[in-house]
């Protein structure tokens, strides 16, 4: 039985072998090019707490050696959080809520003036409403903290595929 699963294995190795599969992310040859590439990024800063919190998560994404003194392109970052109220009780109270973090960025060449990269992402949590204040507010703090977490993922991803190609 266990000699079925190592086949199985072997045969979805060597298919996705066969396809042109390559990790994005890894320390040889073109793929230290990629991390070498995004840590040439300069992140311009992100106005409010949340754009901080945002700003830091890319800081250690992209440059965790730290930004560079001259760096080949700058990426520009605005967010738009909104909060809808959810599960609304017969009293008229919420008891749900549920926070949209959008981020739209625009990685720019620095030397040309040319936008290379432009795009939008999102990421959507919930988080509960209870009758203690501090709570409230602390799960919407977790959730936010999510949300950019989510997004800096998604922006970091996007810009390798972009210097892949």
């Amino acid at each position: 039985m266990w000699w079925s699963r190592l086949l199985a294995a072997i045969a979805v190795a060597a298919l996705l072998a066969g396809c042109g599969f390559r990790p994005l992310y890894g320390t040889a040859g073109e793929n230290r090019q990629v991390a070498a590439q995004l840590a040439q990024i300069r992140i311009q800063t992100i106005p409010d707490r949340t754009g901080q919190k945002l700003r830091n998560f890319l800081l250690d994404r992209l440059n965790p050696n730290g930004q560079p003194a001259q760096p080949l392109y700058y990426l520009q970052v605005t967010i738009n959080v909104s909060r809808t109220d959810l599960g609304i009780e017969r009293d008229e109270t919420a008891t749900r809520a549920l926070l949209v973090l959008t981020a739209n960025y625009q990685l720019i060449d620095r030397a040309r003036k040319v936008v290379l990269v432009e795009g939008s992402t999102q990421s959507t949590n919930s988080f509960n409403i209870v009758a203690s204040d501090f709570a409230t507010l602390s799960a919407e703090t977790d959730a936010t903290e999510r949300a950019t977490r989510e997004v800096s993922d998604d922006i970091k991803t996007r810009l390798a595929l972009y210097f892949t190609r």
